[in-house]
């Protein structure tokens, strides 16, 4: 962690404000750094927000979206193997993907994650000063700066804590070399606590959602009210605090009903502008979404088009900004793990798994009507493969002129999208079935047909059934969020929510194992307990921070 400060500071240099706010190069032109931090910079509110901007950008960096994938989905049973996964130089990959993880795999590092939280600490300890020195800057503004960074942050912990069940909580900037970067472990509890304070803290100051209504660049990828509740709700349904959560959920479902109200009215005046952004919204079972079978089309899945392609539409609600001309490698966390942008959709490190597209009359994809899978993978049913390559995100697919479905590579950078309108319904749809009872469970299931509906064109088959609700939202998740960094976390909330975890530890390696083509029954058995679920702390931060090594996961303690 000494060192976060330093690569905080190179990735300012970089960025230069891709998020519209002001430049950062000048940060290190004046030498030394503690020096520069401490007296030739914060002078200006300008700076403040140079630094805001960092800490968006270091989201973006190829080893924090890269772990967002290996550590949310690649653990998952999404995802298959491809040839360059098993090659002799990726082996720490690959023994990560088949669960045989050790403390002194790379893949566990979390420095990444830190170098966020540090920069998050560096602006709470000098905007202060910064605003006590520009007669500009109110204290309005400061609160607002404040609410922003402890959302960055409180997300950083989240990743962390879900990944590690116990991780430091550092809260105090790493600043000069007389310090001391020896911090030991604080438990799931107390940094879910800090984590809830501090959202509950940002969402009476943060921007409002609309601040930034004639910048979607920035509505959308910066966090506001709407996207602080968001994280809170998950955040609630993680800890089974399910209540809290399924409230927060319907808040944000009550906003976009009322912007569905206003785009309507809009376009009955014949005002057009938020339309072409927001795109076509219909109702399904009374909640709004983008609509599948809009006239607008351009491909065969709209919503898809919508979501993944433009970007920033009616249903988003939070998502990470790349702008391809900037950054020419694009989101090297999608292109590293799914493939590039090259025609031939050449694959990365993972390919869809091939249980997904070896679908039976009961099996996850079972209609024929939804679009979601040839979406994701590039399956239609009318071919057949050994091996498919991930899609989702980097192509959308189209009606091809023989009736078939084609496959168009987009030619640009995609964004990450982290909250969207069908994965709050579906956070509040769980909420709701652990909660239980008829009322709660019908609403769950309305919810959850909302979204298949939408997906399968209207002809839904989902049927509802009060005893079974918890797997029907678990599987449309599974469905809806295919290869967004969402479902290693769905599954260890199945688990670690279950009457009998410990019995539902087999459940999860039942369905882990059908992602596996050879070797599965070896690598699920490497989830022997429910403390597998979690990774071990990497040992280059045990050698610099023994304060780690009493706290190490039990169940890699042995290495």
């Amino acid at each position: 962690m000494k060192k976060t400060i330093i690569t905080g500071a190179l990735a300012l240099a970089a960025f230069g404000g891709g998020l519209g706010l002001s430049s950062c190069g000048d940060f290190l032109e004046i030498t030394p750094l503690n020096g520069v931090v401490v007296e030739n910079y914060w002078e200006k509110k300008s700076e403040v927000e140079s630094v805001i901007t960092a800490c968006y950008y270091e989201m973006q960096n190829a080893d924090f979206s890269r772990r967002v994938i290996a550590w949310g989905e690649m653990r998952g049973d999404n995802t298959g193997e491809t040839s360059d996964l098993m090659n002799e130089k990726n082996l720490e990959l690959y023994n990560f993907f088949t669960n045989n993880i050790t403390p002194d795999n790379s893949w566990t590092s979390w420095s990444a994650f830190y170098n966020v939280i540090n920069l998050c600490n560096t602006v709470l300890y000098y905007a202060p000063q910064t605003q006590a020195r520009d007669g500009n800057y109110t204290m309005d503004e400061l609160h607002t700066h404040e609410a922003e960074v402890k959302a960055i942050r409180a997300l950083c912990y989240f990743y962390l804590i879900r990944s590690f069940e116990k991780v430091p909580l550092v809260t105090t900037a790493t600043i000069g070399d007389d310090e001391s970067f020896q911090v030991a472990a604080s438990s799931e509890d107390v940094v879910l606590d800090f984590i809830v304070s501090e959202l509950e803290w940002a969402q009476q100051y943060i921007w409002d959602r609309n601040y930034f209504s004639a910048d979607r660049e920035k509505q959308k990828g910066r966090f506001n009210k709407q996207s602080v509740r968001a994280l809170l709700a998950d955040v609630c349904l993680w800890r089974g605090d399910y209540a809290r959560c399924e409230e927060l959920c319907q808040g944000i479902i009550d906003e976009k009903l009322a912007d569905y109200a206003t785009l309507q009215a809009d376009m009955a005046a014949g005002n057009l502008t938020q339309y072409m952004y927001e795109g076509d919204v219909t109702l399904y079972n009374g909640y709004p979404l983008l609509n599948a079978s809009s006239s607008d089309a351009g491909s065969m899945d709209y919503p898809y088009f919508m979501i993944f392609y433009t970007g920033n539409s009616f249903e988003s609600i939070f998502e990470l900004q790349y702008d391809y001309e900037d950054r020419s490698a694009g989101n090297e966390g999608v292109t590293f793990f799914y493939g590039n942008h090259d025609s031939n959709l050449k694959m990365g490190m993972l390919s869809a798994a091939t249980y997904l597209t070896n679908q039976g009359a009961n099996d996850l994809f079972s209609n024929g009507n939804d679009t979601r899978l040839v979406a994701a993978t590039g399956y239609d049913g009318s071919t057949t493969s050994d091996s498919y390559p991930i899609c989702k995100m980097r192509t959308y697919p189209i009606e091809s002129s023989g009736g078939g479905v084609g496959i168009v590579v987009r030619s640009t950078a995609e964004n990450w999208i982290i909250y969207r309108l069908t994965d709050i319904m579906l956070m509040q749809a769980e909420a709701l079935a652990y909660m239980g009872g008829d009322e709660n469970c019908q609403k769950a299931f309305d919810l959850v047909q909302a979204v298949n509906l939408r997906a399968c064109q209207g002809v839904s088959r989902l049927q509802y059934d009060e005893d079974e609700i918890k797997n029907l939202v678990l599987d449309e998740r599974q469905r809806e969020l295919l290869y967004e960094g969402k479902r290693w976390y769905d599954l260890v909330r199945m688990v670690r929510h279950a009457d009998n975890p410990t019995q539902m530890m087999s459940t999860l390696r039942s369905r882990l194992q059908r992602k596996y083509t050879s070797g599965g029954a070896d690598a699920v058995a490497r989830i022997g307990s429910l403390h597998n679920l979690f990774l071990p702390f990497c040992q280059t931060e045990i050698d610099v921070n023994p304060l780690l090594e009493a706290d190490q996961n039990p169940a890699y303690s042995i290495y």
